[in-house]
């Protein structure tokens, strides 16, 4: 038999006897959660592609409904590598004794500004200039927030409003609602539908952008400090050798396979300035929690929605 045609039917045969070894094998399940329309499936599978050949084992992707069917599937233990929001690792640590560690995030520049912040807007015609005015007259207005599991639409800004006086959002404003994205914020206070909106503030910047006479029809109350981007977590069950080398190549992903980053951080509209992962720990988002004043009583408001 022709020698080349031999070495390509040993070639076929081994990868025929191959497949169905890796196919075999434990799979790695690396998960995330949707918002709005998009899954982020698109964005996570470079990811996979990389941990897998790097691993030399299989990677299956999966996206959650939100973020509180994402906490509860973490909980049940059906994720290996969960790329979670900030505020949905807090509300995961506050529900007792989290299985899984956090051991990278994402990182932008330190010469980046108003990359991932909340924005506080009131409509123009309000007498709302300051934080001092609003907690004066909070009765008497509307007040829109994104989520319940929104990290720059509703953790921060109900922080910012227990340190200044308003605890109770939902009895010490007229009414409390939520807009589902953070755009829908912004253009609920354009049409009247509320008076006042908390979002991410990078769609009040975009939007003054595209057009500077909306500083006649909404304003700016509050802005807040940037928010750390939410970590990457790995289940403590998983062989401490395999965290290691997961954790690695997460570090490295910048200089090894930045294709995969850039599609990754495009999930995020909060990390697409980020630059690279870096390395983290629990520790560092107990800590932010105490810097913003966010009391464990606001935490587990929401940690109990959560089944």
């Amino acid at each position: 038999m022709n020698p080349v045609l031999l070495r390509i039917r040993l070639i076929v045969l081994i990868q025929w006897f191959a497949f169905p070894a890796f196919c075999q094998m434990p799979k790695l399940t690396l998960a995330t959660y949707t918002y709005a329309d998009n899954n982020r499936l698109g964005n996570i599978q470079p990811l996979a592609d990389v941990l897998s050949q790097k691993l030399g084992m299989p990677v299956q992707t999966k996206s959650y409904g939100n973020v509180a069917s994402f906490i509860a599937g973490i909980e049940a233990g059906e994720v290996d590598l969960a790329l979670i929001s900030t505020f949905g690792y807090l509300l995961l640590i506050n529900r007792g004794a989290s299985p899984y560690t956090p051991v990278a995030a994402l990182q932008v520049p330190p010469d980046v500004r108003d990359n991932y912040k909340t924005a506080l807007i009131a409509h123009a015609s309000l007498p709302v200039n300051r934080m001092t005015d609003l907690t004066k007259q909070a009765a008497q207005y509307r007040i829109t927030f994104v989520s319940e599991t929104s990290t720059s639409g509703n953790l921060i800004p109900r922080a910012y409003l227990y340190a200044n006086g308003l605890p109770e959002p939902e009895r010490q404003f007229q009414a409390v609602a939520y807009s589902k994205t953070h755009a829908n914020g912004l253009t609920q206070v354009l049409e009247r539908k509320t008076d006042l909106a908390a979002f991410g503030s990078e769609e009040y910047h975009q939007a003054v952008r595209k057009d500077s006479t909306l500083k006649n029809r909404i304003k700016l109350v509050w802005e807040s400090e940037e928010i750390p981007l939410g970590p990457a977590l790995l289940k403590n069950t998983l062989d401490v050798s395999l965290q290691k080398k997961i954790t690695d190549i997460l570090l490295a992903l910048h200089t090894e396979n930045h294709a995969a980053l850039v599609a990754l951080r495009s999930g995020w509209s909060e990390a697409r300035q980020a630059e690279k992962f870096r390395p983290i720990d629990r520790a560092f988002y107990q800590s932010y929690q105490q810097r913003i004043g966010a009391p464990k009583t606001l935490i587990e408001q929401f940690a109990n929605l959560i089944r």
